[in-house]
């Protein structure tokens, strides 16, 4: 059921520490593909039943099924480059890794 969802999470994982990413700086290809990914992993937590995400309390299901929203968009076609970073070094792996953990 999730193996799509932590599929993307684990991708996006391996291309920041792959390419030694620090941060994402405007017109880049590195925040284009980030955001794509980001775009990915919400479409599979959109199909995730609402019974299986409940076995995850402590996951950020909101946040990710609205693609961050509330965090990333600060003007009109804008994305906050610091917070995709973020997003994307931080708070992915804790995901990959609390779905990891609890599925022992």
């Amino acid at each position: 059921m999730f193996h799509e969802f932590i599929f993307y999470c684990r991708e996006l994982e391996s291309f920041l520490y792959r390419n030694q990413i620090q941060e994402f700086k405007e017109g880049d290809h590195d925040s284009f593909f980030a955001e794509e990914m980001l775009r990915y992993i919400q479409a599979e937590s959109l199909k995730i039943p609402q019974s299986e995400k409940q076995k995850y309390p402590d996951l950020p299901w909101e946040k990710i099924d609205s693609l961050w929203q509330k965090d990333l968009a600060r003007a009109y076609d804008y994305i906050d480059l610091k917070m995709l970073y973020y997003i994307c070094a931080y708070e992915i792996p804790k995901i990959t890794k609390t779905i990891k953990l609890e599925s022992r």
